[in-house]
């Protein structure tokens, strides 16, 4: 009988967390890979690496190499690739180095260390990179799900850095497109060789059809400094209805196991005390 019982707990608590992960998902964040977790690793999206849930777009210069990038907290020290090499952005690990040739500016020039005080987002992990004045193209997803006449709220973090081919005062931001509704972000003006340090964007969009596009198009100049938009983090939902945390794996795991013994011990002493 004891067996029956715990089997049949067992069962009914492996529902619930079944049931509490789709609620969960279903109630959150309506954009996937929102923080650019998945992809292939660190490097310019199509001729290094891959991004999942989002298409990259084409360049607004005709360039065939979008310069859009998915990069990590190793931006300013191993750096990333693109599809002539490796770039680095200036960052409290950059390493010493002699920048030359025609994308240097001033060329050539010395590189190294910068305390400006480059870190991730407080999102973590990866984040994504695009040049906002050079083979700048936007990245895209389609959203659907949504309910025409519904307002949503859009968050995401922003902020601006500067290859270390380059030097002089530059400035960043963000253009956002969902559905035919267009708004941008406050402008970001960065110090040479400096990064701005991570902001908050909101903005609140009102759907028109089930389904519509959300892109981003960095901004900045001037050209050639260049200006490098950096974006983590985005999330849209309703406002009565936040993104929830979803459980932790291991945070189940400690509940069902818990729950489990305790019956257990209950049955115990009832079969003891019978």
């Amino acid at each position: 009988m004891l067996r029956n019982v715990v089997r049949f707990a067992a069962a009914c608590l492996f529902g619930l967390s079944l049931a509490v992960g789709s609620q969960a998902a279903m109630a959150g964040n309506l954009v996937a890979n929102g923080g650019f977790e998945i992809n292939g690793g660190v490097g310019v999206i199509g001729a290094v690496t891959t991004l999942s849930d989002w298409t990259v777009g084409a360049a607004t210069d005709g360039s065939a190499q979008p310069f859009d990038f998915v990069l990590d907290g190793n931006a300013d020290s191993t750096g990333f690739n693109s599809q002539w090499g490796t770039i680095r952005i200036w960052g409290p690990n950059t390493p010493n180095g002699t920048s030359s040739g025609p994308g240097s500016v001033p060329n050539p020039h010395n590189y190294g260390p910068s305390a400006n005080g480059f870190t991730v987002s407080p999102d973590g992990g990866y984040f994504f990179g695009a040049d906002a004045a050079y083979a700048n193209a936007p990245i895209s997803q389609s959203i659907g799900g949504l309910t025409a006449g519904e307002t949503y709220e859009l968050t995401f973090f922003y902020a601006g850095a500067q290859f270390v081919d380059a030097m002089g005062a530059n400035n960043e931001g963000w253009q956002v497109t969902f559905g035919s509704e267009s708004q941008s972000t406050a402008t970001l003006n960065n110090a040479s060789m400096g990064f701005t340090g991570w902001q908050t964007a909101s903005m609140s969009f009102t759907a028109s059809s089930a389904t519509q596009t959300l892109s981003f198009l960095a901004t900045g100049g001037p050209n050639g400094l260049p200006p490098f938009a950096l974006l983590d983090g985005v999330s849209l939902s309703t406002p009565n209805n936040p993104p929830n945390p979803v459980p932790e794996p291991s945070t189940l795991a400690i509940v069902a196991a818990g729950a489990l013994g305790l019956i257990a011990r209950r049955i115990g002493r009832k079969t003891a005390n019978a």
